[in-house]
């Protein structure tokens, strides 16, 4: 039978083929076969020539990675204070800023209301922060759009 690489799949020792071992070409180069698999491993590599070279590729490809700088994804869970933070304490600052924020431009537009002044003056004020407003929501909303529509957001450099 012919395989994907264009060989007969088979190995002189032990009558295994090489498709049983190609599934462990990439735990044998980043060193997570152990015991008994690993001695197989090796033993297969010093009779296939295919695997032999498949085995190079896999290590310059990780050297290639490496070489790269490329952080490793975080493995997920954390510490019990970081689900806290994430779940209890950011999401009650955020609420607490956003109260105190309305109630102090409220006092604001009331205060701006109720003074004493020319009503052009207020206008001509109102229309710039109304406009700034905008400007900032509008903005804030293209932010939000994109960062959850970006493909590359859990990518790190």
């Amino acid at each position: 039978m012919i395989d994907s690489h264009g060989t007969s799949g088979t190995v002189p020792t032990g009558g295994e083929t090489c498709d049983g071992f190609r599934e462990d070409l990439a735990r044998f180069v980043d060193g997570e076969l152990h015991g008994e698999d690993c001695r197989r491993f090796e033993q297969h590599l010093e009779s296939c020539t295919e695997c032999q070279r498949e085995v190079g590729i896999f290590q310059v490809l990780k050297g290639e990675l490496q070489a790269m700088g490329m952080k490793q994804p975080e493995m997920p869970g954390g510490s019990v204070w970081d689900d806290v933070n994430r779940k209890v304490a950011r999401p009650t600052g955020w609420i607490f800023t956003i109260i105190g924020f309305i109630m102090y431009l409220s006092y604001a537009v009331y205060t701006f209301i109720t003074s004493d002044g020319n009503l052009f003056e207020k206008l001509t004020i109102g229309l710039l922060v109304v406009g700034f407003v905008v400007l900032l929501a509008t903005v804030a909303w293209e932010r939000i759009v994109d960062y959850r529509t970006d493909p590359y957001k859990g990518v790190e450099k």
